[in-house]
């Protein structure tokens, strides 16, 4: 077998309220090595209360670390529009990005003011060509990115959302990712780095929250089966109990997949999301590298 082409790249992942940056490199030729990890306890909330410019110079410091490589910037989604739509089988990714802009017209008010994630979606036609389009506010995604460019070649950008699907690539069973966010619940199924489910909600209180956490869960049989990864600042002990109480479904942290092959993780704390959302973009940077 060819030895694959050693190769690395830096990941820069903005949680609500902390963000993670890490360096990874391949490894032989199906592994990894995690030669980096930084952790800010400051997210999406710092760039909306005034601490903007000292969080950004934080982050790019962290970056600088490894000024050498380059970026991908993942960022967690406060809205998220999903779209399917059946794209020609010899698309490049030049026209389906020019796909996602008709798109835009016809879905999304103002927009100009969004970007969009292109995911694989099966949704029980498993086809090449079948896409779900991510519309998603473009900022603060654009400004960050604009910023941390001055010192780094941004190789992908986008939300936190795209890397963790890709990891379903690592496992044989589902991936089932339950993410609840003070203003958000996503829930989000996916095999074999291809979207099988996914639906979003934006939430004003605590009582939507739980309501459509429980709605997405009992209207989805495969969480019975297959532990949900849950995540997010109202993932507390609180959510956690309810859920318990109320379906008995196994639940887990977000995680990397056992069969992920990274050697040195045990030398940096990688449990947090953040570090697990890095860590992902930047295994999915480095496949895209290889074609």
């Amino acid at each position: 077998m060819e030895q694959r082409v050693s190769r690395s790249v830096a990941a820069c992942t903005i949680n609500h309220e902390e963000s993670a940056v890490v360096r990874l490199k391949t490894s032989g030729n199906d592994g990894y090595t995690l030669c980096g990890c930084k952790t800010l306890p400051h997210g999406l909330q710092s760039l909306a209360s005034g601490k903007e410019r000292r969080f950004l110079g934080k982050l790019k410091s962290c970056c600088n670390i490894w000024k050498d490589d380059e970026l991908v910037l993942s960022v967690v989604a406060e809205c998220l529009l999903p779209l399917p739509a059946s794209f020609p089988p010899d698309a490049t990714p030049e026209e389906e990005r020019e796909y996602c802009g008709i798109e835009a017209v016809y879905f999304v008010n103002k927009p100009e003011a969004y970007d969009c994630d292109i995911a694989r979606f099966t949704s029980g036609h498993a086809t090449d060509h079948n896409r779900l389009l991510l519309f998603y506010p473009a900022e603060p995604v654009r400004k960050v990115a604009k910023y941390l460019s001055e010192e780094h070649h941004i190789l992908v950008a986008g939300t936190a959302l795209l890397p963790l699907v890709h990891l379903s690539k690592f496992r044989d069973e589902p991936q089932v990712i339950l993410e609840l966010e003070n203003s958000s619940v996503l829930l989000a199924i996916s095999r074999h780095g291809a979207i099988e489910k996914l639906a979003f909600h934006q939430v004003k209180n605590q009582e939507e929250a739980e309501y459509f956490t429980m709605k997405e869960l009992m209207e989805n049989p495969i969480c019975r089966e297959t532990p949900v990864q849950v995540t997010g600042a109202r993932a507390d002990k609180g959510m956690l109990s309810l859920i318990g109480a109320e379906t008995s479904y196994p639940l887990q942290p977000l995680g990397i997949p056992p069969s992920l092959s990274i050697s040195n993780p045990q030398r940096f704390a990688t449990s947090s999301p953040a570090v697990v959302k890095a860590i992902s973009a930047a295994v999915m940077a480095l496949e895209l590298l290889q074609f």
